[in-house]
């Protein structure tokens, strides 16, 4: 009985993937993506060094023994600590500077995250679109063996031609070879997607659903204005610039003296007629009388700071034409998709009409060949289409620097055969 229920095992076929959910690809990419963590890991660094960009250096002990002129009778033992303090707001500077760089990983994190969700979108949707085409290739392929099987019933019975049957069962050719294409383009994506996940190599991937159009968008100036808040390049810049004026206060102060207070003793001994010990205390500074050298590094600062200005404006003006341009081609896809959902349902028709007369005698192979080629084209185009728009929301997304409706759409989709 054992061995039975062992042989019924392994010949029972695997249980189907779970489907994907766009928005559980990016839950666990969060958790394990290695460039996320990486973010995060320097994002830890960069917060760490904030308190020790403000501290006081560490003080200086120092121990001397004097002895002059030798003698042997006396042994004078100085110790001493100092410590150094830095004035004119240097130590500000530098925690100012810190924490500036500090804020910047945070959105360098956001920034690299944002990143790999989009790159999971491009893939995702392209897996969708690889199976999708199987699954309309596999309609066809269907559609196509009845079309051989009539037109070899039409060639038995002396109403047809041999070359209907041959042109029937070429079609059906192009249709596996279409198939084994979007196969190919379907692994492609899974590896995209397993190694953005950071799983196993030769994982494989659940089906996909079909992803729906939004009701609506929100206007452009709505986006431009949200991206200006919450783009993280643009964090990522304002915190440079930060980081850059800390700079040009610290190199401003250097103009400031810093100085450094001692305190110490001496002991001697084996001094029994003289005192035995002895306090000193002092303060000592630099001289800060090159201008040179303090007016060059205040005027690379300026440059500096000048320049992250530019860049942050630069960068704002390539936020808005990502969103004006992903914007536009959402639209455009949107509408082609509206477009090609109303003309499957009429190429269906079309096939069916065509096939049913060519059947009974009274429609020509020439018109059920078109019929099927325009059903496929319009089946793959639509599809074709709701990738693209998915792919080009996830673009405006990136651009804007915020969620928008991708993960609802991609979820809220429901497959349509458009057989009614």
């Amino acid at each position: 009985m054992f061995p039975l229920l062992v042989g019924i095992a392994i010949m029972a076929p695997a249980s189907p993937a779970p489907p994907v959910s766009l928005a559980e690809l990016f839950e666990e990419a969060r958790r394990k993506n290695p460039d996320i963590r990486a973010a995060r890991a320097r994002g830890r660094a960069t917060a760490a060094a904030v308190a020790p960009a403000g501290a006081f250096e560490d003080p200086m002990l120092m121990v001397q023994f004097w002895n002059m002129p030798v003698d042997l009778s006396v042994v004078p033992l100085m110790v001493s600590l100092t410590q150094p303090i830095p004035l004119g707001g240097k130590r500000a500077a530098r925690r100012d500077e810190a924490q500036a760089m500090a804020e910047a990983s945070r959105d360098g994190v956001t920034t690299v995250v944002r990143d790999v969700e989009a790159q999971i979108a491009k893939a995702y949707f392209d897996l969708f679109l690889a199976d999708r085409t199987m699954a309309v290739d596999d309609e066809i392929g269907r559609t196509l063996r009845s079309l051989v099987a009539a037109a070899s019933s039409r060639l038995a019975a002396g109403r047809g031609e041999e070359s209907e049957v041959l042109r029937a069962e070429s079609e059906e050719l192009k249709v596996r070879s279409d198939r084994e294409a979007a196969s190919a383009r379907r692994s492609a994506a899974v590896a995209k997607l397993v190694a953005l996940l950071d799983r196993p190599p030769g994982s494989d991937m659940g089906p996909t659903g079909e992803p729906a159009l939004l009701p609506s968008l929100p206007p452009q100036e709505a986006l431009r204005e949200r991206a200006l808040r919450e783009r993280p390049e643009l964090g990522v810049s304002s915190a440079a610039a930060a980081a850059a004026e800390a700079r040009l206060r610290a190199a401003r102060a250097e103009k400031t003296p810093d100085v450094a207070v001692s305190a110490g003793e001496m002991h001697v001994f084996r001094g029994v007629a003289r005192p035995a010990d002895f306090l000193f205390l002092g303060v000592q500074g630099n001289l800060p009388i090159f201008g040179s050298k303090n007016g060059a590094h205040v005027e690379t600062a300026q440059a500096g700071l000048a320049s992250m200005r530019e860049e942050t404006h630069a960068l704002e003006n390539r936020v808005m034409a990502e969103i004006a341009d992903a914007f536009a081609e959402v639209q455009a896809e949107q509408r082609q998709t509206e477009l090609h959902h109303q003309l499957v349902p009429l190429s269906h028709q079309a096939l069916a009409s065509a096939l049913a007369s060519y059947s009974a005698g009274r429609g020509g192979f020439p018109m059920v060949l078109d019929a099927e080629r325009d059903l496929q084209m319009h089946q793959l185009d639509l599809a074709m289409h709701m990738a693209a728009y998915s792919q080009h929301l996830a673009d405006l997304e990136r651009a804007v620097g915020g969620d928008i409706g991708l993960v609802r759409a991609a979820t809220s989709g429901t497959h349509m055969s458009h057989e009614e």
